[in-house]
């Protein structure tokens, strides 16, 4: 049920603005690693998060996308970002080339590549796959693995400690894996879409039918939807051939905001759904409570 994606809005030529400056910063180092707090520094909150409940408190977690008024793809990097980066002991990242910027960073610091963990270097992420990763269950599984193996080579002294956490860490991504595998048999085959291709490693994982993938391609893209794929789409909506409709809340496109409308006039159930997770929560809460919503507008009881 896969689908290919062709490129990210990573290589947006607007993220790329002012890249040469904040690479420079990169490389002047403040005073020798030995010297430094050991830290972690993620791009996005979501793996920070992860990141953080192995790590702390023997490394301090910081993440540099916080806000959901940010759109991760046209990120643009500050000083302040590459300094951290040259600095820190471990960096985390999404990968797949959703946010390119962090390997630019990466690649002007010091820091060795085995201290640069990305969620799309797992084995069951090609080349062209979906870039959403946070929610691939077995991605994040994965991610969680490495993460731990990365901080006890980088922090022998603590080895045990990030083994505990990290333990607890993946006894938690197991519950969410377990909420998923008892949700999919009642929901399995039913046609789904949305408007970009967010929440397509979830509805895999649940055995959903993802319809609509040329729309979704084309605004991930940022480019204009094909006019036969935008036709099949509000048709699809009209007839009430779908059973829910996902939508990023971070990006506004009219040829998005308009497929809800019809979604809601239609009586088709609207899932909101995220790419920088919100604060004050883990990503295990997070996931857990997007599964009971899901469950709830396709109309099963958990």
């Amino acid at each position: 049920m896969g689908m290919e994606l062709r490129k990210t809005k990573g290589t947006s030529r607007r993220m790329l603005f002012g890249m040469v400056a904040v690479l420079g910063v990169a490389t002047m180092g403040t005073g020798s690693a030995a010297a430094r707090p050991l830290s972690v520094v993620a791009a996005e909150n979501t793996w920070g998060d992860l990141a953080a409940q192995i790590a702390e408190p023997d490394m301090h977690v910081t993440s540099i996308l916080v806000s959901p008024a940010v759109d991760p793809h046209l990120y643009a990097p500050t000083p302040d970002d590459a300094r951290r980066v040259a600095d820190a002991t471990l960096v985390v990242a999404n990968g797949a080339g959703y946010d390119a910027w962090m390997d630019h960073l990466v690649q002007a610091s010091a820091l060795p590549q085995a201290r640069y963990v990305r969620a799309d270097t797992w084995s069951g992420w090609h080349e062209g796959g979906n870039a959403h990763l946070w929610y691939d269950l077995n991605a994040v599984a994965d991610f969680a693995q490495r993460f731990e193996k990365a901080c006890e080579q980088a922090d022998p002294a603590h080895a045990s400690a990030y083994a505990a956490r990290g333990q607890k860490l993946q006894a938690d991504i197991a519950r969410v894996q377990a909420q998923a595998a008892a949700l999919r048999p009642h929901v399995q085959g039913m046609a789904v879409a949305a408007t970009e291709p967010l929440f397509t490693p979830l509805a895999n994982y649940l055995g959903l039918d993802m319809k609509e993938n040329a729309f979704q391609i084309a605004i991930m893209n940022d480019v204009e939807p094909p006019p036969v794929a935008v036709a099949t789409f509000e048709q699809d909506l009209k007839q009430k051939k779908l059973r829910l409709l996902a939508y990023n809340v971070q990006v506004e496109e009219p040829a998005s905001k308009h497929l809800l409308d019809l979604a809601h006039n239609a009586g088709i159930p609207i899932l909101p759904l995220a790419e920088i997770m919100p604060q004050n929560t883990h990503w295990q809460i997070w996931i857990g409570s997007t599964l009971t919503q899901v469950a709830h507008l396709l109309g099963v009881a958990q």
